[in-house]
């Protein structure tokens, strides 16, 4: 996953764990769990 102002090759990630039910494109309330120097990773919040 990608903010609007992130690009690929230089900012960092926020990396979701899986669920498939998500699609590409979607939009997706979620809580950071973990932060390093240059990610995040994330869950989605339930609906």
């Amino acid at each position: 996953a990608r903010g609007p102002g992130d690009a690929p090759e230089i900012d960092g990630m926020v990396h979701l764990e899986p669920d498939p039910s998500v699609r590409p494109g979607d939009f997706l309330e979620v809580q950071i769990t973990h932060a390093d120097e240059h990610d995040l990773w994330a869950r989605r919040v339930p609906d």
